[in-house]
This record gives structure tokens, C-alpha cells and sequence, in this order.
């Protein structure tokens, strides 16, 4: 998944995306999760639906964001 081959685009990579979302969320603090994804789409394409939660999981994973389920919102871990 995080090995780029000749098909992968660049722009809906999963590194690209984790990017563009924390720079999202360093930007607003707190985002919540649609306005994250509408973001995304207007930034790149309807594509990045495919790529969105394997991005989210992957800063998840790597302990960099934390879901706020009362206001179904992400935040930056610091």
C-alpha cells in the first residue's frame, strides 16, 4: 500500500494525503471528519474517498492524530 509502483498516482498516495490532513488540522486545531474529507476532495479529486481512510488509519497508527467521537472530529497529537 505505501510502496508507489508505476500505476500509483502521487497526488492520491497515502503519504500525500496523511499530509495534506495534518496540515488541515494544523491549520483548524480541530476538524471534523466530513469537512475533512470535502476538503480533500475539493484539494485533490472524488478519488481520494478511496485513499481517505487508509490515510486516517495510517495517522492513527502512528499515534499523530486522536478521534474526538462526542464531536465526531480529529485532532493533532502533540
Amino acid at each position: 500500500m505505501l510502496k508507489p509502483d508505476k500505476h500509483t498516482n502521487p497526488i492520491l498516495s497515502v503519504i500525500n494525503i496523511a499530509g495534506l490532513i495534518i496540515i488541515q488540522i494544523k491549520n483548524d486545531e480541530i476538524v471534523s471528519y466530513n469537512d475533512l474529507l470535502n476538503n480533500l476532495i475539493n484539494k485533490t479529486s472524488n478519488s481520494v474517498k478511496d485513499v481517505f481512510h487508509y490515510s486516517l488509519s495510517f495517522l492513527y497508527l502512528l499515534d499523530k492524530v486522536e478521534y474526538i467521537s462526542e464531536l465526531d472530529a480529529l485532532r493533532l497529537k502533540i
